[in-house]
């Protein structure tokens, strides 16, 4: 949810509303120190010890209000302009997200490209890392060389056996490496999730993520967190797009191992009926 202030609008984030929630407090501590001094100018000067001792009492409800009014509205003020600022709206949106995610789907089906995802590191030809969609579902046959301009592989019988696209987090991750100013080529899978933990922490994108061994597979677990709903849509509309055309954060987590391990990182299978969405990948020597 977004809101209007002085012509800039923000985003609801939870850090905000506690911040305002602060704001507000400190507002009405300036309130009742202004009541308090009030009361003391009603009274005035007087003999009267019953009043002295009123006014002593107000006097010190005046001072304490004033001092943690103005505490909690600048403690507030400032966790509204800072708290979420950078959040995913700077660099991703949900309308985007559920769009790129709808277009890639349907060019897919239009292709008729079945295969799941392999997602390629920067060999054999490739500045950058790309995606592969292979043709058919059966064994994935990983192309022996590809080159920057090289998309669409037509087979002898005018039939596609793969496309090769740029992924959708691609931009995000180098994003991630610039502002770090840490590289994460060669660098293994468990090193690029400690600098990937900027997408929960500093963009909030994620809630969480995490990449783990089993049974000789690598298992990776994500969720969103600013575009939970976007991936609840895209999951529901499109439920295939997780494992041909993940959308920009799990592409970007993917993207990213292939550039830390080197390795052709293949979408074996994807358990995406929780928001807990669930990724078994092999890393393929390419």
């Amino acid at each position: 949810m977004n809101v209007s202030i002085l012509g800039r609008s923000l985003r609801l984030t939870t850090g905000r509303v506690i911040a305002i929630g602060i704001a507000v407090v400190g507002l009405v501590l300036l309130l009742l120190a202004y009541n308090a001094n009030a009361e003391i100018v009603q009274i005035g000067e007087t003999p009267d010890p019953s009043l002295q001792e009123r006014i002593d009492q107000l006097e010190d409800e005046r001072d304490l209000g004033v001092i943690a009014g103005i505490g909690f509205g600048f403690l507030g003020v400032f966790g509204v302009a800072v708290l979420g600022e950078a959040s995913s709206s700077r660099r991703v949106s949900e309308d985007e997200m559920i769009a790129t995610a709808k277009y890639a789907s349907d060019i897919l089906s239009a292709l008729q490209l079945p295969g799941n995802a392999v997602y390629l590191p920067a060999k054999h030809g490739l500045p950058r890392e790309r995606i592969f969609i292979p043709g058919g579902k059966g064994p994935i046959v990983l192309p022996t060389a590809l080159s920057e301009d090289l998309t669409l592989s037509p087979g002898k019988d005018g039939s596609s056996p793969g496309v090769v696209l740029e992924p959708l987090g691609l931009g995000l991750l180098n994003h991630i490496e610039k502002n770090l100013g840490s590289s994460l080529t060669g660098v293994g899978i468990e090193t690029a999730e400690g600098t990937l933990q900027m997408m929960k922490h500093g963009l909030g994108i994620l809630r969480d993520f995490h990449f783990k061994e089993r049974d000789g597979k690598t298992v990776m677990r994500v969720e969103y967190r600013d575009l939970l709903e976007a991936c609840r849509n895209v999951r529901k509309e499109k439920p295939d797009t997780c494992r041909q055309m993940s959308c920009i954060g799990c592409a970007c987590l993917l993207t990213a191992a292939a550039r830390a391990t080197g390795k052709a990182v293949v979408v074996e299978s994807v358990d995406n009926s929780k928001d807990n969405v669930i990724y078994t990948l092999e890393l393929r020597e390419w």
